[in-house]
C-alpha cells in the first residue's frame, strides 16, 4: 500500500500540470456570443482535475511517502507510449476527418487495447458514446466539433 503514494503524489501533479496546460490553451480559444463557446467546458474541467490532483498530492503527502524504489515495468512503459502516441494522432487527424468519425474509431482501438475482446460491444459502445457526446456538446452546449473537411 505504501507504494501507492508514490504514485497519488505523481499523479496528483501531473494532474495539476495537465490541467494547468489545458486551462492556458482554453484561455486561446474563441470566444462566442452564444452558448459557453469552445474554451468554456475545457476550463471548467481543467479547474475541476486541477483540484482534485491537488487533492490527492496533499494526501499523499499528509500520510507520508516510504522510500522509493524504481523500478519501471518496460512493457508498460511501452504501452502507455504507443497509447500516448495514438491518442496524439487522434486529435491531429480528427481535425481533417472530423470527430464523428475519428472518435468511434479511437474508442474502439482503446477497448482492443486494453484487451476488451467483445468486438460487437466494443462497436456499438463506440459508436453510442459518440453519439452521446455529440449530442451533449452540440446540441446541448452549443460546442462546435471537428467536422470532416478533406475535400
Amino acid at each position: 500500500m505504501n507504494k501507492a503514494r508514490h504514485a497519488d503524489l505523481i499523479m496528483g501533479i501531473l494532474f495539476m500540470l495537465l490541467a494547468a496546460f489545458w486551462f492556458y490553451h482554453a484561455n486561446k480559444m474563441m470566444k462566442v456570443e452564444l452558448g459557453i463557446g469552445p474554451g468554456g467546458y475545457p476550463k471548467f474541467v481543467s479547474v475541476g482535475l486541477f483540484i482534485l490532483g491537488l487533492l490527492l498530492t496533499v494526501q499523499s503527502i499528509i500520510k507520508g511517502l516510504p522510500k522509493w524504489e524504481a523500478k519501471i515495468d518496460r512493457k508498460a512503459a511501452l504501452r502507455l507510449l504507443i497509447f500516448v502516441a495514438v491518442t496524439f494522432a487522434y486529435v491531429r487527424v480528427m481535425r481533417v476527418m472530423g470527430f464523428i468519425i475519428m472518435t468511434p474509431l479511437y474508442l474502439f482501438f482503446a477497448c482492443w487495447f486494453f484487451g476488451y475482446r467483445k468486438y460487437i460491444i466494443a462497436a456499438i459502445l463506440s459508436i453510442g458514446l459518440t453519439a452521446g457526446i455529440h449530442v451533449i456538446f452540440r446540441m446541448i452546449f452549443l460546442v462546435m466539433l471537428p467536422v470532416f473537411r478533406l475535400f
